[in-house]
């Protein structure tokens, strides 16, 4: 996980190389794989807390309209989250099978 505004002069922007999205961007029942988190400290803690880490498998089940909550399943547990929370959540897609 990457932090915000630690030792001044490192980029934050994600990497565009990989194909990254953003978990907003996904489809609804999508599965994907956690990436990185950009935000701040109290951002990568909360996150951390609820179980999403770096490298955990992540199914989107429903995105609300109007840029309302996005609900998740993580490690067999439904989540909601905010959508600007969602912007700031980094996912690789995995291919369905």
């Amino acid at each position: 996980m990457q932090f915000r505004h630690r030792h001044g002069s490192q980029s934050q922007a994600p990497d565009l190389s990989s194909n990254k999205v953003t978990l907003a961007a996904l489809p609804e029942g999508a599965r994907a794989t956690m990436v990185q988190t950009i935000g701040g400290l109290g951002v990568v803690r909360r996150l951390s807390e609820m179980g999403l880490t770096p490298g955990c498998e992540i199914k989107l089940l429903r995105k609300c309209s109007f840029h309302g909550p996005i609900e998740i399943e993580l490690r067999g547990v439904s989540l909601a989250i905010g959508y600007g929370l969602a912007l700031q959540i980094f996912v690789q897609p995995l291919k369905a099978n």
